[in-house]
């Protein structure tokens, strides 16, 4: 096993942190790269499928709801957005040919730092300036991103990869931002669930019954009544289960990959079923950073050769 080559900068963590080996442990090159892909993709599709065919009416000129959040823009409450720095005029076509950009170039691996924090400024920007037009699953795009800006992504499969054909070697990068993402997800699961369990209706287990009804939740409320009953309510109790039991399930060895498979199988679930926006597909991005993509470099490398008896 040839030595691996390190890229990127250790930073120095306070005292517990420092001392735990989970937490300062580098990560292979492969899985933050996957995770970069993942991101730049789904951005891509958010842009437009989601904001471009209504730019004009919520972006342009003279949108809809203009103003209707200025307070949100006071001094002592911290929000930004790049588009009030911008004439109203053309400030939205800017942004967004922008945020576009970024996100390609995010996808190609070119200066993943620059890109990646140009698409998380567009994403709070447009957050901010109008957060009617989102939901609070939205929120988890901004942490991939910056995560995703913050973790060496274009050291492999990029056009700033530094991997030469002829170089061997394996590429870690520092590990901090895919366990900052990981800690988010775990506490967003956990207190979902948390919250849930003080519900006597998901208690019940009826509750994805009447959402699976509900024109507001339900994407197939039409074909609702196909499944039966109990069905509706063991995929509620088994969702509450796997949220609130995610942050041992996931980390314990054993049980760490079907956690991980129920986690992606619940979003593309979601994703078909439920009106949750791009949520879904932004989670699902986010477990690109927990697969061995390296194991298969690994396979496709040549076994050396034995030596003769």
């Amino acid at each position: 096993m040839s030595e691996a080559r390190f890229v990127g900068v250790r930073p120095r963590f306070p005292w517990p942190l420092s001392r735990w080996g989970w937490w300062t442990a580098d990560v292979p090159a492969e899985r933050v790269a996957a995770l970069r892909i993942a991101a730049a993709l789904v951005l891509l599709v958010d842009i437009t499928s989601g904001y471009l065919p209504h730019f004009a009416r919520f972006f342009g000129p003279d949108a809809a709801g203009a103003g209707l959040y200025e307070g949100r823009f006071r001094p002592d409450h911290g929000f930004w957005s790049v588009l009030r720095l911008l004439p109203p005029e053309w400030g939205g076509r800017a942004l967004f040919a922008l945020w576009t950009a970024s996100a390609v170039a995010l996808l190609a691996g070119w200066r993943p730092l620059l890109s990646g924090l140009a698409a998380w400024a567009g994403a709070v920007s447009v957050w901010n300036i109008n957060p009617g037009l989102h939901n609070g699953g939205d929120r988890v795009r901004h942490l991939l991103l910056l995560m995703t800006a913050a973790s060496c992504s274009g050291a492999v499969w990029g056009v700033s990869s530094v991997r030469a054909r002829t170089d061997p070697r394996p590429v870690l990068v520092p590990g901090w931002p895919v366990k900052v993402l990981f800690v988010q997800l775990a506490c967003l699961y956990f207190f979902s669930g948390y919250y849930k369990l003080l519900s006597p209706v998901w208690r019940s287990g009826f509750v994805m019954y009447w959402a699976s009804h509900d024109l507001g939740w339900s994407l197939y409320a039409g074909a609702a009544d196909r499944i039966p009953v109990w069905a509706h309510r063991l995929s509620a109790l088994a969702a509450l289960v796997w949220e609130l039991g995610f942050p041992v399930l996931a980390v314990v060895r054993v049980t760490r990959a079907p956690t991980l498979v129920l986690g992606v199988l619940f979003h593309l679930g979601t994703l078909f079923t439920l009106e949750v926006g791009a949520f879904a597909l932004y989670s699902i991005a986010c477990y690109a950073a927990f697969v061995p993509w390296e194991r298969l470099r690994a396979r496709r490398e040549p076994h050396p050769a034995a030596p003769p008896a």
